[in-house]
């Protein structure tokens, strides 16, 4: 079938859904489809039309605000006009590819990473949750023929936020970060990395977002200095992303003046295997997140074989396994009961939980059979 991917960005842009969408394109041009992509432009070597792994891109030059780019019509319409089926995500692509799609009849799939709904009180001041919110409405309430969602927990979240008569049917992601398909760079050191000698050593990696949990973590170990538990031989390690910009400030800012600056290491993302080889050799991962679409994060840390404590937001109890300890979300107290019964070496301060699947072969099976599925009904 020939399907086209209208998005705001992809490959080589970085993010969960960019990898996502680059991965499941890839993999179906591989098995035979005709697969165009159309997004943003990245730099001056991704820019017009690219052949990249089989898949026909288009990279436009398109404005931006605040980090998403609205397409223009006249870049996407003669690539959903040429398609069997057309494929996009929330927010910015959603409203046009919904309107070029009825005009040409084509069938149409929306995949949805997350819906928050009133979480978006949860870390912004009122005004911008109630843009985020709106927005977020307007967009998932787009008319589609069919829905993916990433995780059973976003399928509930978009039933119960943007109408339960949809035809939304969940999917999961493949991820293969800690399996023996994406090895850990063998020459890289977390503890040479982080200056960490022998002490217990918990990992948190990913974007300082206030989403992500990291003031939730931060008032944790507080809690625990407060307590009066004996961190001397701990250190929380962080690999923080550079964005967004103000909110890392603040929590690097509000570690200092907590006085965690003995305990805490903070450093920069890394490259893809020397990431993996952190979490192969981190004593223990944390994932903190207020909300959480699928949890990468989690399921990484889980493929290897790390320890992990986590909260149960979101999709986190569906893809967590191996020895793991959850607390309630946004739950202070309870984030750091679960740090101290790790750092007390209790017997009992993980769970173990049976192993779980997220292969590639699986999501490629299932996309293909919605795509058929929608085709199918459309006509």
């Amino acid at each position: 079938m020939k399907i086209a991917f209208i998005l705001p960005h992809f490959y080589p842009y970085v993010g969960g859904a960019e990898t996502l969408f680059y991965n499941l394109a890839k993999n179906l041009a591989a098995r035979g489809h005709e697969v165009r992509a159309v997004a943003e432009t990245v730099d001056d070597e991704h820019r017009g039309h690219v052949k990249l792994d089989g898949i026909d891109v288009w990279y436009c030059d398109w404005k931006s605000a605040f980090g998403h780019p609205f397409p223009k019509k006249k870049d996407i319409e003669q690539h959903i006009a040429w398609c069997d089926l057309v494929h996009t995500s929330p927010f910015t692509t959603a409203p046009v590819v919904s309107r070029l799609a009825k005009k040409y009849n084509k069938p149409s799939v929306m995949t949805v990473y997350e819906v928050r709904g009133r979480k978006w009180f949860w870390s912004d001041v009122i005004f911008r949750a109630l843009i985020y919110y709106a927005v977020e409405q307007y967009t998932c309430r787009q008319q589609f023929d069919a829905y993916h969602a990433i995780s059973e927990a976003t399928r509930k979240d978009m039933l119960r936020y943007c109408g339960k008569k949809r035809d939304v049917r969940r999917i999961y992601l493949a991820n293969e970060m800690g399996s023996d398909k994406s090895p850990a760079n063998p020459d890289f050191s977390i503890r040479k990395f982080f200056k960490v000698k022998d002490e217990l050593l918990f990992l948190y990696y990913g974007r300082p977002g206030r989403t992500k949990g990291v003031y939730v973590y931060e008032k944790a170990i507080c809690r625990l200095k407060k307590k009066g538990v004996d961190l001397s031989n701990v250190r929380f390690c962080f690999l923080l992303g550079k964005e967004p910009e103000k909110p890392r400030r603040e929590f690097l800012n509000r570690m200092r003046d907590d006085g965690l600056r003995g305990v805490v290491r903070v450093r920069p993302s890394l490259p893809k295997e020397d990431l993996a080889a952190c979490i192969h050799q981190a004593d223990c991962v944390v994932v903190p997140s207020l909300t959480e679409g699928f949890g990468f994060s989690a399921l990484e840390t889980c493929q290897s074989g790390t320890p992990l404590i986590h909260s149960d937001a979101g999709s986190l109890p569906e893809v967590a396994y191996g020895r793991c300890a959850s607390f309630r979300n946004r739950h202070v107290k309870e984030l750091a009961d679960r740090l101290e019964a790790v750092i007390r070496g209790d017997e009992d301060a993980f769970t173990e939980i049976p192993e779980k699947t997220f292969s590639l072969e699986s999501m490629l099976d299932e996309m293909e059979e919605l795509y058929t599925e929608t085709i199918e009904k459309k006509c």
